[in-house]
């Protein structure tokens, strides 16, 4: 399995500034064409931290409801390295879900998480999530980078 390199991949998803959440779920919605959807998921989470699920009208991205917005946002970046990588069709590992998981993603047609460890995919969305918060870490404070709208 051959994985293009993070910091390229990035550049080409955001070009050479700074960007925002909202800027890179819309060009992943015209890449993967279909509309993504950032889901606060209070549910049981098991071992989980994150997960997406690829449903035949959408991509749902679910994220823990922990108080630090740092580290939603990284949960989110990861599970968008998840659906870039994907769309160069790069096999993704397989996610272990609870019951009430199960249930949410009943008619997904993939679904991913944060659950599988050195995983070489794994790595390479980890590598992204931290890559893409220094591309909006860059932006003033006072102008932060919502994950929900």
């Amino acid at each position: 399995m051959v994985i293009p390199p993070v910091p390229e991949k990035v550049r080409e998803l955001c070009g050479g500034g700074t960007t925002s959440m909202k800027e890179v779920i819309d060009r992943l919605t015209v890449i993967c064409e279909k509309p993504i959807n950032l889901i606060e998921y209070k549910e049981s989470w098991g071992a989980l931290t994150a997960f997406k699920a690829e449903f035949e009208d959408r991509i749902n991205v679910y994220f823990p409801p922990q108080k630090s917005r740092q580290y939603k946002l990284h949960c989110i970046y990861h599970e968008l390295g998840h659906i870039y990588l994907e769309s160069f069709r790069i096999p993704m590992a397989l996610p272990d879900l609870s019951e009430e998981m199960l249930r949410e993603t009943a008619d997904a047609i993939s679904v991913t998480c944060r659950s599988v460890p050195n995983h070489p995919v794994e790595r390479w969305v980890e590598d992204f999530a931290f890559e893409m918060s220094k591309k909006t870490r860059a932006r003033s404070s006072s102008d932060p980078d919502p994950f929900l709208s």
